[in-house]
């Protein structure tokens, strides 16, 4: 079988999305995940959704120009390799919004009657962040910078932004007061606690060298797309540019916020594996790449065994006999 073969089959849209979903969910499975815990399945389900979100914005906006499921098979290999999040339901809903939140940015593109985008934006971010108590409004002013962008930043849709986030809580507030319990309402205000305090990052070796590999795809995809010259649509390459804004901003936050990496994990990927994605989809003929293609598929598989300490399971033993 040839490299280009081999390529062709891991692009492929009817092969590669199942296959991953089938190892994802028996990565679950091997992981210790019962039928009994409801949490770990809703993730999966909803990280299910993402994926499918992902090819939705490539078919619809023609990013990727092959038809492929490679973005959303790569977002299920990155989130079945980690474990920990397999219980993580709030980060996974803000990640389905923050999808969603995409979709609705690209849809708008040159759209100069965008507040109606903007506000829903504003809506899904404002009920995320209240839902999950996660600070989505953070993202709001981002959305701002991809409109301007895209060419749909106005007036009309700053204010609609602004109104979308004003319609959550005067909902909040009037079922405060009608229920007479104002706390009701407070709890639910934005509170960003830790604000601006940078910590290292405690991770494993492993994790650490899952984040320089992810970080090596992105410079290379990077490479591709604003150097090379690779990308022949404008609207592409505005695209990519506000992914990596948006990968940048979540960074930021892991350095400047009082939150576990973990909460963000799952939006991180899935910039990353829709990049990442387009990187490996779009050079089919080059070797190197394809190579690089099949060894993420083995790290990330491997670094799913590290994580579940299988390798030290065995080598310890063998270990302490030799050398001690």
């Amino acid at each position: 079988m040839s490299i280009k073969q081999i390529h062709k089959i891991l692009t492929d849209r009817v092969f590669i999305f199942p296959v991953i979903i089938v190892l994802a969910f028996f990565a679950r499975i091997f992981a210790g995940v019962t039928f009994n815990e409801y949490k770990p399945w809703l993730v999966f389900i909803i990280q299910i959704g993402i994926a499918v979100l992902l090819a939705l914005i490539s078919y619809e906006y023609q990013i990727i120009k092959k038809k492929t499921f490679l973005p959303a098979a790569l977002f299920l290999l990155f989130t079945a390799s980690n474990p920990i999040l397999y219980n993580n339901l709030k980060p996974t809903i803000s990640a389905f919004a923050m999808v969603l939140c995409l979709l609705i940015s690209f849809k708008n593109y040159h759209n100069h009657h965008s507040q109606i985008g903007s506000f829903n934006i504003a809506l899904i971010l404002t009920i995320g962040s209240v839902l999950c108590k996660w600070p989505l409004l953070l993202f709001i002013p981002m959305f701002w910078v991809g409109f301007v962008w895209f060419r749909a930043f106005n007036a009309r849709s700053f204010f609609a932004s602004l109104l979308g986030i004003f319609t959550v809580y005067l909902f909040l507030f009037a079922w405060s007061v009608y229920s007479k319990d104002l706390n009701f309402f407070v709890e639910r205000l934005p509170y960003f606690k830790g604000i601006i305090s940078v910590d290292w990052i405690e991770l494993q070796w492993y994790d650490w060298a899952v984040v320089v590999y992810l970080v090596l795809l992105l410079l290379l995809a990077a490479v591709n797309i604003f150097v090379s010259g690779f990308s022949e649509k404008v609207r592409t390459t505005l695209f990519f540019k506000f992914l990596y804004l948006f990968v940048a901003v979540l960074f930021a936050f892991i350095c400047f916020f009082d939150f576990m990496v973990n909460e963000i994990q799952t939006s991180i990927y899935f910039a990353i594996a829709f990049i990442s994605g387009f990187y490996f989809a779009m050079n089919e003929n080059n070797k190197l790449v394809t190579y690089l293609l099949i060894f993420t598929f083995l790290f990330f598989i491997t670094s799913y065994i590290f994580r579940l300490g299988i390798i030290d399971f065995w080598l310890m033993p063998i270990f302490n006999s030799y050398f001690l």
